[in-house]
């Protein structure tokens, strides 16, 4: 029952997953998933509806993984992308700090919300997916020409 329960890992998004490393955090994604990161920097770049292909080239692509295969970066997988697209910036919900020591009359209450950055996983593209489309735009590209 185990090795059942490891086949399907990103099974929703037909079976591909990757492991990303964003602004400090590392996480599991599979397409269509939505991400939660602090707020991205600087926002002229992660502007809302802004798309970003994450690559080796960018450091942030560990791994990427499929039923039948994984690939593991040493320490990124050169040629795999995965595309995201920044869909919010907002803030968190208010988290509350409250400092207290016993019979001292110490009481302190404050709050505070964290600004974060809502990224949807577009696509996950194997390296030699990468290549495939590259061929094929090249190939648009020269029988327009012609």
């Amino acid at each position: 029952q185990i090795s059942i329960v490891s086949l399907k890992a990103g099974a929703a998004a037909g079976g591909k997953f990757a492991i990303v490393s964003l602004h400090g955090t590392q996480e599991k994604v599979t397409i269509d998933d939505v991400i939660i990161l602090n707020k991205l920097k600087p926002v002229s770049k992660w502007s809302v509806g802004s798309t970003h292909t994450l690559n080796a080239e960018n450091g942030s692509l560990l791994l990427v993984g499929s039923p039948e295969q994984t690939l593991v970066g040493m320490p990124f997988v050169n040629g795999a992308e995965v595309e995201v697209m920044v869909e919010e910036i907002t803030r968190d919900k208010k988290v509350i700090v409250f400092k207290k020591k016993r019979r001292k009359n110490y009481r302190r209450k404050n709050g505070h919300k964290r600004e974060v950055t809502f990224l949807r996983v577009l696509d996950i593209r194997f390296p030699n997916e990468v290549e495939v489309e590259a061929q094929v735009e090249l190939e648009e590209s020269q029988s327009a020409a012609a």
